[in-house]
């Protein structure tokens, strides 16, 4: 929640640089927005998602007669189909992995955890095999531990109490440093695993809605689109729609 904040700062304070904040117009922020091409789609929409935040709040508070970006298009992002961890990548690092770091690659992996939630996992937060995640916008989950995870966390809690992943300052560790440590042994960064933790729960359980509770999504357009189905899935899928008729005489 405090770095979506500072990001919101920090595009506004880059748009004051560029235009008069009390009389911008909606020309002079596409025309911003033309000079940004060169950077991502996601970053362009984000940009323009602070602004929106900033000149709604500007009306309000009578700072401005108007918000120019009511009558502004959303910037749309090209759907891409991210990278999902290989399983015999996982296996290897994890049994090479230290203690703390096979706990460190679970928590995504076994459990579904964003980067920040796994830095600020805290051995308060669980309750025998339900761990308490504070996930994005402040909103709380409990997520399910399996045997793997669990043993992996008590190892953690048998040598020390608190945050399982401490910092050097007595907080826990950055969420970048993780990202690092997970990067560096397995050779995927953390969201990929956790895609391939939300396809492999979604394979052996086909509950999407509670796929969705694990990962902390708020719709379940976005966990469908964690899903990575395999060719024997989506031939089964494809098999599932014959008549049943039809089917019988397949068979027969």
């Amino acid at each position: 929640m405090d770095g979506t904040i500072a990001l919101r700062m920090r595009h506004v304070v880059d748009l004051a640089c560029r235009v008069e904040l009390t009389t911008a117009t909606e020309d002079e922020l596409h025309d911003i927005l033309a000079d940004r091409r060169g950077l991502a789609a996601e970053t362009r929409k984000s940009m323009l998602a602070s602004w929106r935040v900033y000149f709604g709040w500007a009306l309000r508070r009578g700072h401005r007669r108007d918000d120019p970006t009511v009558e502004m298009k959303s910037i749309r992002v090209p759907v891409r189909v991210p990278r999902v961890a290989a399983d015999g990548d996982i296996e290897l690092a994890l049994s090479r992995a230290s203690d703390l770091h096979r706990a460190m690659v679970m928590l995504p992996r076994y459990a579904g955890l964003r980067l920040e939630e796994i830095a600020r996992s805290h051995s308060d937060h669980r309750d025998g095999d339900m761990l308490r995640v504070l996930g994005k916008g402040n909103k709380e989950r409990v997520v399910g531990l399996n045997e793997p995870l669990l043993a992996a966390l008590r190892t953690l809690e048998r040598d020390h109490s608190g945050y399982y992943f401490p910092g050097l300052r007595g907080e826990h560790m950055h969420k970048m440093s993780v990202n690092k440590i997970i990067t560096r042994i397995t050779g995927w960064n953390p969201h990929s695993l956790r895609h391939a933790c939300a396809t492999q729960a979604y394979r052996e359980t086909g509950d999407l809605r509670a796929v969705q509770d694990m990962l902390g999504h708020a719709s379940l357009a976005t966990t469908q689109r964690y899903l990575h189905l395999d060719a024997d899935i989506r031939r089964r899928v494809a098999a599932a729609t014959i008549i049943r008729r039809e089917r019988s005489k397949l068979a027969a």
